[in-house]
């Protein structure tokens, strides 16, 4: 079968896939936290005609610009009002070249059009991969360039150098793409190397800095200080991740917000609930145990998806790891060899078997995904108030853009500040970079200070706070005066 008949077969499961993660951005336009900061950014690349330099508009703690840079250079090819209306689109672009790949990858790998077919659909069915890409992030390109770098470093041990020098170049993309995946790179870069008693896989880990170094004329570098930054930060106060602002740590607040209520589920069992965002992860550790050994290259995958559940078990399970980013995205990265495995377990299960238990399985687990996936997605993003630019939200931020004199926010919850510099113009205290994030410490993941003392030792004059997230009593800032209220949202000054 030629490629471009590979494509066109690829086509109408991608397609659905595309539709399937874009829907709930349709019914909720203005859903959102990092879309924000990556428009702020763009806007500072076309001002500064590139990759920006340093980023002080709006941002109360100015900074030199940390980001991997891949992401603002593919949104800078298009029209900035193209990219502002339609910033939800890019993730699921990103996923739907990621199942065209995997339909050429399993198709080239075993000759069979069902089990190309059937992969890409165990793939849209999982629900970790559809719920990560309603917002414009280079998470889903991070991870096809995943998926690239190991099938082609697993095939180059076995086959042709040609394949190590596309995993070098996919992997140098890695770096310069998503911090994330960049990490998961690293680890299971060092678990291969130790698996399979050879340094090629941490060889072409440093292949790929080396490169990325060179491709980017030393910015990486930057970005790897903000990483650190970022991972140093969350070090010192994990504890909090999840904390509520005002109150404190979730053990002392039940949190409304649905993702948080989510992820403190995720601590009490993690084996459970790992295998909720990824049932078909059950599947590939029953050919672990009972269908080895097989090809070398389909342990290689059993392998890789044991690998991203080791990482998600222990950075949940273990407190002093959980730094390390929030366990389940670590899943993410074995998507494909999961969804591929599954299905070719289906298929030899239905060749040597005339029993339809296994197959009447898949359908039950497989609604289940569904219905997991759609109510997640209505309760999450559809119905999403605290992480939505809501009537109430826009009637503040159009009385603050109409001042001329412009106040110095503190913004409750944190989650709203870059929306607010980006639709006010406002300055807002927030971080413009990773690597000063420390510099936020006491308003963020919690406030440390009374407000009145964080007020004045950063020279702010009123605070945009949600009270559907806290009240005004809840901030127990003594006298005060509302300048505007819309709703839930009120502008607050205290009075000295």
């Amino acid at each position: 079968m030629h490629l471009f008949e590979l494509f066109l077969y690829s086509l109408p499961i991608a397609i659905v896939g595309f539709i399937f993660e874009a829907y709930p951005r349709f019914l909720n336009r203005h859903y959102g936290v990092d879309i924000w900061t990556h428009l702020l950014y763009l806007k500072e690349y076309h001002k500064q005609k590139g990759i920006p330099k340093r980023i002080e508009n709006g941002f109360l703690v100015p900074g030199i610009y940390d980001y991997p840079p891949a992401f603002i250079l593919i949104l800078s090819k298009f029209p900035f009002r193209l990219v502002e209306k339609y910033e939800f689109l890019f993730s699921p672009f990103f996923d739907f070249i990621h199942l065209v790949l995997i339909f050429t990858i399993v198709y080239i790998l075993t000759s069979n059009l069902l089990l190309a077919l059937l992969t890409q659909v165990l793939y849209i069915l999982t629900p970790i991969i559809i719920l990560e890409n309603s917002s414009a992030t280079p998470r889903s390109l991070g991870y096809t360039l995943f998926t690239i770098v190991f099938i082609a470093l697993f095939l180059s041990v076995q086959q042709d150098v040609l394949y190590l020098i596309l995993s070098i170049l996919a992997g140098s993309l890695i770096l310069l793409s998503h911090r994330f995946t960049t990490q998961g790179f690293l680890f299971f870069a060092v678990f291969f190397s130790l698996y399979d008693r050879n340094i090629i896989y941490i060889g072409v880990f440093f292949s790929c800095f080396l490169l990325a170094v060179i491709f980017s004329k030393g910015f990486y570098l930057t970005v790897l200080q903000g990483h650190i930054g970022n991972l140093r930060f969350w070090y010192k106060n994990i504890s909090y991740r999840f904390a509520h602002q005002i109150k404190g740590n979730y053990k002392e607040y039940k949190t409304q917000d649905f993702v948080f209520r989510v992820y403190n589920q995720f601590l009490k069992f993690p084996p459970f609930v790992l295998t909720i965002t990824n049932p078909w992860t059950l599947l590939v550790f029953y050919i672990a145990f009972f269908l080895m050994p097989i090809s070398p290259l389909m342990q290689k995958l059993v392998l890789w998806v044991i690998c991203s559940y080791a990482l998600a078990l222990s950075t949940i399970w273990i407190p002093q790891l959980r730094f390390l980013g929030e366990g389940q995205r670590y899943l993410e990265l074995s998507a494909f060899p999961t969804a591929f495995l599954s299905a070719w377990f289906l298929h030899y299960w239905l060749t040597n078997s005339n029993t339809l238990l296994f197959p009447v399985g898949y359908i039950l687990v497989g609604v289940c995904a569904l219905v997991t996936i759609v109510v997640i997605q209505r309760k999450a993003i559809i119905k999403d108030k605290l992480r939505t630019l809501t009537p109430p939200l826009q009637k503040i931020y159009i009385y603050l853009r109409s001042l001329k004199q412009k106040p110095r926010l503190l913004c409750i919850p944190h989650q709203i500040t870059t929306n607010t510099i980006y639709h006010t113009g406002c300055q807002v205290f927030v971080n413009a970079n990773y690597t000063n994030i420390e510099k936020i410490s006491d308003i963020y993941p919690f406030l440390k200070k009374p407000i009145i003392q964080i007020m004045n030792e950063y020279g702010l004059n009123a605070i945009l706070l949600n009270e559907d997230y806290a009240t005004i009593e809840d901030l127990s800032v003594g006298k005060h005066s509302i300048i505007k209220r819309y709703d839930n949202y009120v502008l607050l000054r205290l009075k000295h």
